[in-house]
């Protein structure tokens, strides 16, 4: 690609801080940094563990220091205050220091995807105006490859995982080296209208976009995303299965012993009434919302949480999944965050081992390019006579891609006591809505998000509001209409794209007197206000014969195949259609099956104009290291195929 076109992405070639900071009512305070949650924990909860991967169990009191030590390095290099700090790689204890090692300081952060071509990851480095990459050992060459092109890059640092990394190339540092042996908490002073992040977005609809963020938007945010995911949790508590409702305790990081004994009253039928009644659901929310984010809080419970809770990130913290996931848990409720011991590629086996060892709560994966490998993993344990202890393991949440039905369904087959959690977020907000799956529902809930009207329940104490318009009247949709409008996205979110103005202003727009993120996911809205998601306009749009085609509400059909493992649908260009529906088809392990057979499947279950055209049967389907659908490799291999014919 040339470098004309990757400079000509951005909108405006300098940009500043200045042009996103916020004024926030009464005094300037701390307690929304990373820097404040990671040292309050650390004195709090010092020998409760923090990180664990592998063999590795790092407890709070060693995290701070380690970030201590990531924070007074970067001094050393010159790093100041409100500078860019790029990181690439999987995900790793190393990734994690690095990151709160420099909020510790102000210095920026910015996840950069290390499975990008140089030319991607390079318009990432130059678009941030990143000053130090750290970046993990497999991916040094790449990084020196671009670092002539790149003049605001100061330093490149390499990293390994968990081992001192291999001679590393020419003018690179060595991780172990950069660490300064001061571990001392830095004397800086970060505020909360700070700036706390960039994230740049998966680049699905062209190169990536930095999201901009302070404290009060990303960390306070996270602490409520977590606060209006619980929301559907303690609205159907008292319907669960006895093992599900056992999570609640473990979810405040309750010891062994009171875990037991909290199980068994909180699963009696008088504390299920209980469950059932106002009171009870708001007495729930109003504890864990005033735990959220509030180290005094959740010391004062600190005689019940010896262990801590437990989440599994498996979704990579170069994506907003991954980065949203794990440090929700991190800040909101002080959790030990676990990582596999091979950071990629995702390996099935070593995701069971992982939670049957370190007795994971809580696991975040995207979609089913995690959900089927783990599937079959447990099928080939039973066949091979082996079984994995899954017991501690309350939740599992998918973000970023949603997860098929019949996925759902075999998860809760094998684990009854599952919660499995589907949401519905963007990398430009914080907030996200949560669909909650149990062993007990008659069928599986696609992903969506309950709008506040007067039907809502106890879903009105979400923390996050919401809207669904119809794009042509821009007039909210009327719920039962069957009109298809697009979720709009309200509270704390993103303060805008970095060096992009006018997207921004296009994307973020003051509606009676709230701002309102326009993230183009389209659906329909039920009798009962519930925004049930079709798919997102643009890039995943497929127009044929001026018809929308959502490729994902295709998809989850075509999945329900019972011989499909996989599918991606594309438009393939056509001259007739504009677009043609089109689907490459991977099949279950020793399964035959025709693009007919495919095409007649789909024929009952879909209107006329979005059944599939062409069906490609191919051994894998493309997905991003992420889990997403690499929708341009799709295109690239239909082509080809289409060529053969």
């Amino acid at each position: 690609m040339s470098e004309e076109k990757i400079l000509g992405m951005r909108e405006i070639e300098h940009d500043d801080f200045s042009n996103y900071r916020q004024k926030y009512p009464g005094r300037r305070k701390s307690n929304h940094t990373w820097k404040y949650r990671t040292e309050m924990y650390a004195k709090f909860f010092g020998k409760r563990p923090a990180m664990i991967q592998g063999d590795r169990i790092m407890n709070w009191d060693e995290f701070n220091r380690r970030c201590n030590r990531v924070a007074h390095g970067m001094e050393k290099l010159g790093i100041r205050k409100e500078e860019r700090v790029a990181i690439v790689g999987f995900n790793s204890i190393e990734w994690m220091e690095v990151h709160f090692g420099a909020s510790k300081i102000g210095a920026v952060p910015v996840n950069v995807n290390p499975r990008f071509l140089p030319d991607e990851v390079r318009y990432v480095m130059e678009d941030c105006d990143a000053v130090v990459a750290f970046v993990e050992e497999p991916y040094a060459e790449l990084s020196q490859d671009i670092r002539g092109s790149l003049p605001a890059l100061r330093e490149v640092v390499v990293y390994g995982v968990g081992e001192r990394p291999h001679p590393v190339p020419p003018g690179m540092l060595v991780y172990d080296d950069f660490l300064s042996p001061n571990e001392n908490n830095p004397q800086t002073k970060v505020y909360n209208d700070d700036f706390n992040i960039i994230i740049y977005t998966g680049g699905t609809t062209g190169y990536p976009k930095g999201t901009v963020w302070d404290g009060v938007q990303r960390v306070r945010g996270l602490d409520m995303m977590l606060v209006n995911n619980i929301v559907p949790v303690f609205d159907a508590l008292a319907d669960y299965t006895d093992d599900a409702i056992s999570g609640i305790p473990k979810l405040l990081g309750s010891n062994p012993k009171v875990v037991r004994a909290l199980s068994v009253l909180m699963a009696s039928k008088p504390a299920r009434a209980f469950w059932r009644s106002n009171l009870g659901k708001n007495a729930v929310l109003a504890i864990f919302k005033a735990m959220a984010g509030n180290p005094y809080v959740l010391k004062a419970t600190g005689g019940l949480q010896k262990a801590g809770v437990r989440l599994l990130c498996c979704a990579p913290l170069f994506h907003g999944a991954g980065i949203e996931g794990a440090f929700t848990y991190y800040g909101a409720i002080a959790s030990c965050t676990v990582f596999l011991p091979t950071p990629h590629p995702f390996v099935a086996r070593e995701f069971w081992e992982t939670v049957e060892k370190h007795k994971v709560h809580t696991a975040i994966i995207v979609g089913d390019a995690f959900a089927l490998p783990m599937i079959e993993e447990l099928k080939k344990a039973e066949a091979e006579g082996r079984s994995y202890d899954l017991r501690s393991l309350w939740a599992m949440v998918s973000s970023g891609v949603r997860l098929s039905a019949h996925v759902k369904q075999d998860l809760l087959t094998r684990h009854p006591g599952l919660l499995i959690v589907d949401t519905l977020g963007t990398s430009e907000s914080s907030g996200a809505f949560a669909t909650v799956n149990a062993s007990t529902d008659e069928e599986m809930k696609p992903a969506g998000a309950r709008l506040l009207t007067d039907k809502s329940g106890f879903y009105r104490k979400q923390v996050f509001s919401n809207r669904v318009i119809d794009p042509d009247t821009k007039k909210d949709v009327v719920p039962g209409s069957g009109e298809i409008g697009e979720f709009l996205f309200g509270g704390w979110m993103t303060l805008g794209y970095w060096k992009c103005p006018k997207k921004t202003e296009r994307d973020f727009r003051i509606v009676d007197g709230k701002r309102w993120f326009y993230g183009g996911d389209e659906g329909t809205v039920d009798e009962d206000g519930r925004f049930n998601l079709i798919g997102r306009g643009g890039g995943y749009m497929i127009n044929s014969g001026g018809e929308k085609v959502y490729s994902e509400e295709v998809e989850e059909i075509v999945k329900s195949h019972p011989k499909v493992w996989d599918t991606a649908v594309i438009g393939l260009p056509d001259p007739r259609w504009g677009q043609a529906v089109t689907a490459l088809v991977e099949l279950q392990p020793g399964e035959e099956a025709t693009p007919e057979e495919i095409i007649d499947y789909c024929r009952d279950r879909m209107a006329s104009f979005k059944l599939p055209r062409y069906v490609f049967i191919v051994e894998h389907v493309p997905r991003a290291a992420a889990g997403k659908i690499d929708r341009a490799m799709a295109l690239s291999l239909v082509s080809e195929r289409m060529q053969e014919k």
